[in-house]
């Protein structure tokens, strides 16, 4: 009889054959142990043993429970603080606490419906370029969710003056540089060749171009407080409490771009693959279109009734839990632990497997089955608080999930109301899982306008 406090382990050999699909999507290679092997499991990390885990009990022992014991692991306190400086994201403590409740204020119910009316601008621009793309013919709904998210997100955190032109610079940067952190994490050993190649010079220059064009808006900012009502202007506007100190301008700097980062990419990774999802179920866009119309009828869609979108807001969900965003996070045990006999060693990172817990039969009834009555409890599934965490849990869930849920039902909703839409290749899209969980090609859709 097979110890359950025994976790299996993956042989080094696997590991280094595995090595050129961990570079394409390590998600496959993950699957492909999690079917064998259980929801919990051993595997090499680049040079480290690390215990990747689908079982929502130990996940909630990780990022709950426990939490204090289980920091951001290297990945993101090492690679990611080389690219991104410390930050929210990538600090713990006292000072993690510190910046949470300060730039938590930025995604309250009241702040997202003060910024809405920036959102709505952003969403009306967006929609005549959209239209002129689907008169053209063919359009890839990823590209497209990249232009509204960025535009969505930057304008939310510096203002109306953010230009376009700076945003998209942005997006090429991040996708640059994140490319090359997954080939470190991956590939460690080749560190060395890196630097002596010049890798590391020409990534920490993009970078710097990034960086500067924050610097820029921050002074500019500092010269004209007061000037709007994004994120930006909370950040400097607003001391921290208990001292009255104000975060200095560095500290800005690396948490907006953290923001930015974060908020474009999770908000067009969920975007995208929930139009995925229905295009391929066109009864679904019905009912949607249906409670939209019976919600706000002709008018200015609003904060407050976009959460009355119940049936939306599920199909949504469970595009989420089929295709999340973050489809894994890590942490690192600062001492000796153990969960239900599990020895669980000081400096073992654990890598709660965000994709696999989605997946996991045992929590979800036909897991691969397309199903949003799961969450409005038609489905017969109760669900475990951690087998559906797109954004995390415990205490450092994404600050910003509510900016990313209103901005994906505001172009749903937009976009819903005026289009029927399919797929130009009905054969399934495949994963590609870096920093995030995006189709392994373009979403070619075709879109015909139905009201003006």
């Amino acid at each position: 009889m097979k110890n359950k406090n025994i976790i299996p382990k993956i042989s080094v050999v696997e590991t280094l054959l595995d090595t050129p699909e961990m570079l394409k999507s390590p998600v496959v290679v993950f699957e492909k142990y999690r079917k064998k092997l259980g929801p919990t499991f051993r595997f090499r990390f680049g040079i480290r043993d690390t215990i990747v885990t689908a079982d929502p009990e130990l996940l909630k022992h990780v990022l709950k429970d426990n939490n204090d014991n289980y920091h951001k692991s290297h990945i993101q306190t090492e690679r990611f603080v080389e690219f991104q400086g410390v930050g929210l994201t990538n600090s713990h403590g006292d000072y993690w606490l510190r910046q949470r409740k300060l730039l938590s204020m930025g995604f309250t119910r009241g702040r997202l419906a003060e910024i809405l009316p920036i959102q709505l601008e952003v969403l009306h621009d967006f929609l005549k370029s959209f239209d002129q793309a689907t008169q053209k013919g063919i359009v890839d709904i990823h590209e497209q969710m990249v232009k509204f998210t960025l535009l969505s997100v930057g304008k939310s955190l510096f203002g109306k003056q953010m230009k376009e032109e700076e945003l998209e610079k942005f997006a090429a940067a991040i996708a640059d540089i994140q490319r090359y952190i997954v080939k470190k994490v991956v590939q460690p050993y080749l560190m060395p060749w890196f630097y002596l190649t010049g890798q590391d010079k020409k990534y920490h220059k993009v970078r710097e171009e990034g960086d500067q064009i924050i610097i820029d808006y921050i002074e500019e900012r500092r010269k004209k407080p007061g000037e709007g009502s994004d994120i930006l202007e909370l950040i400097l506007s607003t001391p921290f409490k208990g001292t009255n100190e104000f975060m200095s301008d560095e500290k800005v700097k690396v948490e907006i771009l953290q923001l930015l980062v974060a908020g474009n990419e999770t908000s067009t990774t969920a975007a995208t693959w929930t139009f995925y999802i229905i295009a391929k179920h066109p009864e679904c866009l019905q009912t949607i279109r249906q409670e939209i119309e019976e919600t706000f009828g002709e008018e200015e869609v609003n904060y407050s009734r976009l959460h009355s979108l119940k049936y939306t807001i599920a199909v949504l969900d469970e595009a989420m839990r089929m295709y999340p965003p973050f489809w894994m996070i890590d942490r690192e045990a600062q001492v000796d632990d153990e969960f239900n006999g599990m020895k669980i060693p000081k400096g073992t990172t654990v890598i709660p497997y965000i994709y696999g817990v989605h997946h996991n039969a045992e929590y979800w009834k036909d897991p691969e089955k397309f199903d949003p009555f799961r969450f409005l409890g038609e489905s017969g599934d109760k669900i475990h608080p951690f087998a559906h965490i797109p954004f995390g849990g415990g205490p450092r869930v994404c600050i910003g999930q509510n900016m990313a849920k209103m901005q994906v039902l505001l172009v749903m909703s937009a976009i819903v109301r005026a289009y029927d839409f399919e797929l130009t290749d009905k054969k399934e899209l495949g994963l590609h899982a870096m920093m995030l969980l995006k189709p392994d090609g373009p979403v070619n859709m075709k879109f015909h306008r139905i009201r003006n």
